[in-house]
């Protein structure tokens, strides 16, 4: 056989050898996987958080939309997302230490941990009241109470770390968005500019005159007790020093909208939007106002303080030192 003739027959075969091959390696040969997937992170850009708590040193656990709940156990350098079983948003979270927490939100949510969060259980005994409205806030005292305040009138006390729970509101067309506890002593502050109070624990309760109607978002007592700050929409800020029996407006400094408080290091903190931190002294008469960041303008929910730093809940997750230093969370 010529070169030629051998020439002409390859070309004839190798078009079917090389569709052979093909087939062959599509039917019988499995690509073999390549590295690792890529685990989406646990802080993602799209997240909106709504409650922080901080029970003890390193241990932070914030909640928000969609039923997410993640926990840091070493300051926020890294994060695990906790299992809800609920896709609900989540609105607030307290926690007595590492190992027990109320989390409350949409929907009558009501979730309770025991274990630091691994898993996480509907409340059981819930007021029928509750069912399908939305819980705002939950609070604790240190001696197992809970409380957890809503739309509609709804204000929720639960003993035992939230074994048992019971109604100590009355259904009416108000929300309370916030409720400060100190010992038997109750304040909720609430829409329009609504406050009430109770001396026994929430059997019994008083409307009490308010200076302002716009809303009020948060409310908290000092760490000694003898002063309650309450904040709200368009920079609203009053003060207490009867133990909440009666209230005054003072200047904060800012017409933009504040959505909680809390007592800090012989002083106070409240943060809002557009990014702004709010400090006062310890009578709570004179506000400071600053940015978190000269570029960010971000929300924030809620504020715990810990030791030496604030920790923010809101468009991001922050925290803030004593030097007006802030760190987000990634």
């Amino acid at each position: 056989m010529t070169v030629n003739k051998v020439w002409r027959l390859l070309s004839a075969v190798m078009p079917f050898a090389v569709i052979g091959g093909l087939l062959y390696a599509g039917i019988f040969i499995k690509p073999a996987s390549v590295g690792a997937s890529v685990a989406p992170p646990v802080l993602a850009p799209r997240d909106a958080f709504y409650g922080v708590a901080m029970p003890a040193d390193g241990v932070i656990w914030a909640v928000g939309r969609g039923g997410k709940i993640v926990r840091s156990d070493d300051d926020g350098r890294k994060w695990l997302l906790q299992p809800a079983a609920t896709d609900a948003n989540l609105q607030s979270i307290t926690a007595w230490d590492a190992e027990r927490a109320v989390v409350v939100g949409n929907d009558g949510t009501v979730l309770q941990s025991a274990d630091g969060g691994r898993s996480w259980q509907a409340a059981v005994g819930l007021p029928a009241e509750a069912a399908g409205r939305k819980l705002i806030r939950v609070r604790r005292s240190a001696d197992g109470r809970v409380y957890a305040v809503g739309e509609f009138g709804l204000v929720l006390s639960a003993t035992g770390f939230g074994a048992a729970w019971d109604s100590i509101g009355k259904r009416e067309d108000v929300g309370w968005n916030d409720l400060a506890a100190r010992e038997n002593t109750l304040i909720l502050a609430g829409e329009f500019g609504r406050i009430r109070r109770s001396g026994d624990g929430g059997r019994n309760w008083q409307d009490v005159a308010s200076p302002v109607k716009s809303s009020l978002l948060g409310v908290a007592f000092s760490a000694d007790g003898r002063l309650a700050v309450a904040v709200g929409l368009d920079g609203v800020v009053l003060l207490s020093t009867d133990d909440g029996q009666s209230w005054r407006a003072v200047s904060s400094g800012t017409r933009e909208h504040l959505f909680a408080v809390t007592a800090h290091n012989a002083g106070w903190a409240a943060v809002g939007d557009k990014g702004l931190l709010l400090r006062a002294p310890a009578d709570a008469q004179t506000w400071e106002v600053r940015r978190l960041s000269e570029n960010s303008y971000a929300w924030h929910a809620d504020i715990e303080a810990h030791a030496d730093r604030l920790y923010l809940a809101g468009a991001t997750l922050s925290a803030v030192g004593q030097d007006n230093k802030l760190e987000q969370f990634k």
